[in-house]
């Protein structure tokens, strides 16, 4: 499996990451966002404590985030 990188700024992704993303067709651009988004919502469902999801609800951050060990 490829590795995808996700930012918000797009100064923090390198230049051969850019040049590989636009290489992509759109179809497959789009198949990767969606890969994207099935996997923050895995996680976000993974966590009992947050709320379900509306229809179409968009997972920002975790509502109740995992505590921790400290180290």
């Amino acid at each position: 499996m490829s590795i995808i990188r996700k930012s918000s700024n797009i100064n923090d992704i390198p230049a051969y990451d850019k040049e590989y993303w636009w290489a992509k067709t759109p179809q497959e651009r789009l198949t990767a966002a969606l890969r994207l988004i099935r996997r923050a919502k895995a996680i976000y469902y993974s966590n009992p404590a947050n709320p379900p999801l509306g229809n179409g609800g968009q997972v920002l951050k975790s509502d109740k985030p995992i505590q921790r060990r400290k180290r």
